[in-house]
């Protein structure tokens, strides 16, 4: 039987600060700051290859006009990551595929006033409810830590009307730390 043996396996906490922002079709649009946080898992397949992946709470969006308009995912990264061990960090960078599942949506205006956004897929919802797209990053280790930079590309169009474009893009710095290292 043929299969893959992981040499070593780390899971940690991750937590980071996105910034936001959309490929809104015909709108111009500004980036929007926001969380990212969640359980994480680091696989080293060879001394130079890794598997990294996640369950993460990440907050999405941009801003139009006066207009805030936040969108939470549950998100699942599944990256490759090539990396160089220095002797005391190791330096790493990844690429791979990224799924997203929309919890909640909402737009707040400069009055304050506030509108949710339904998921679905029916003519009177607003958002799908399934973003994809690819991740690409880099950062460093040190022991138990990590310190890392990304970018995530959205390539689903999350807007459910045919005439309308929206498409995902988040610049995330994040530190994560692994437990058992």
């Amino acid at each position: 039987m043929a299969g893959i043996v992981s040499n070593a396996q780390n899971f940690g906490v991750k937590a980071g600060l996105n910034i936001a922002n959309a490929n809104v079709k015909d709108v111009s649009t500004s980036s929007l700051a926001g969380l990212q946080f969640g359980l994480v898992g680091n696989f080293d397949l060879s001394e130079t290859i890794g598997f990294n992946t996640g369950l993460l709470y990440s907050q999405k969006g941009f801003k139009r006009d006066e207009d805030k308009v936040r969108i939470n995912y549950l998100e699942i990264p599944l990256n490759l990551a090539l990396q160089h061990d220095l002797g005391d960090a190791k330096l790493f960078a990844q690429a791979g595929p990224y799924i997203g599942i929309g919890l909640s949506a909402k737009t707040k205006d400069s009055d304050g006033d506030e509108y949710e956004w339904d998921f679905g897929s029916g003519e009177d919802d607003d958002l799908k409810r399934m973003d994809f797209g690819l991740n690409l990053g880099a950062g460093v280790e040190f022991n138990s830590i990590q310190i890392g930079a990304n970018y995530g590309i959205g390539l689903s169009d999350i807007d459910n009307y045919d005439d309308e474009s929206i498409k995902n893009g988040v610049f995330t710095i994040s530190v994560t730390y692994l437990f058992g290292k």
